[in-house]
């Protein structure tokens, strides 16, 4: 699943992207591969809230879209 397809309140981990360029904007917010999130609010049509080493990010939708993502059991 996406970043942007994920629900409020999941734990997930980061599990790759689909750019270089993703990649590198993904690493300067702090969540590249491996990355643990929590979803604090995906605003339909707007930016994913989430929380990652205690920071708390707004990743605008186009860009969640690019960024996979799966729950952590």
């Amino acid at each position: 699943m996406t970043l942007a397809e994920a629900k409020e309140g999941s734990r997930l981990v980061v599990t790759s992207t689909r750019s270089e360029e993703v990649t590198m904007q993904a690493i300067r917010f702090g969540i590249g591969q491996g990355a643990k999130i929590d979803i604090t609010k995906n605003i339909k049509g707007g930016p994913v809230i989430l929380s990652c080493n205690e920071m708390e990010l707004a990743v605008g939708r186009e860009l969640a879209f690019l960024i996979d993502v799966s729950e952590i059991a």
